[in-house]
């Protein structure tokens, strides 16, 4: 009786640990700063399904060193820092900034390479056209659109379609290896990267 209490138990704890976005054939990254994570996947699609709703993410993706990703699991083609993301109008105003929602003893800023918004901290963008601007912690550019600028229209994430061009909230749904675009990347320095 007691094996097959310690089995069961085993069994259920091995399936909740299994983690979200674990794909056939995909792992996870197990590292000690970072515990386990899939970066360059769906942020939203792990986060705003499967965890807590105070870990749910309004806007997230992955920066990485440079645009030649090989392996997006090799941690050391990721981009480390703090990083604050701006949303701009066409005059290159900043409407939101998360350095204006920072969500004081999140373990997600811990971690190499996120680049994330809290839904917790901020529930939607204003529908609009913004460019999206990465920068560092003292205001040095790393990442800009280029040219063109990303819509929202102020409607939650759907996980029926993460790469909706209308509401880019998952910028690993586009940015991705072998996607329609190339993963987030340093344009600036990439020496600038932790």
């Amino acid at each position: 009786m007691k094996k097959r209490f310690l089995t069961l138990l085993l069994l259920s704890c091995t399936l909740i640990l299994s983690g979200c976005g674990e794909d056939e054939g995909e792992e996870g990254v197990a590292t000690q700063e970072q515990g386990w994570h899939f970066q360059g996947r769906d942020c939203l699609a792990c986060h705003n399904s499967d965890l807590n709703e105070d870990k749910h993410l309004l806007f997230g993706g992955t920066l990485y060193k440079d645009a030649n990703v090989t392996n997006q699991d090799d941690l050391n083609n990721i981009c480390g820092g703090e990083f604050v993301i701006n949303f701009l109008d066409s005059g290159f105003n900043t409407i939101y900034s998360s350095k204006d929602y920072i969500a004081q003893g999140s373990d997600g800023y811990k971690a190499k390479g996120n680049l994330f918004i809290l839904q917790r901290e901020l529930r939607l963008i204003s529908a609009g056209n913004y460019y999206v601007q990465i920068t560092d912690a003292n205001g040095t550019v790393m990442a800009v659109t280029n040219g063109a600028t990303h819509s929202f229209t102020s409607q939650d994430y759907d996980i029926n379609n993460p790469a909706d061009f209308a509401n880019r909230l998952s910028c690993n749904a586009c940015h991705i290896q072998g996607g329609a675009q190339a993963p987030l990347f340093v344009q600036a320095n990439k020496n600038l990267c932790q």
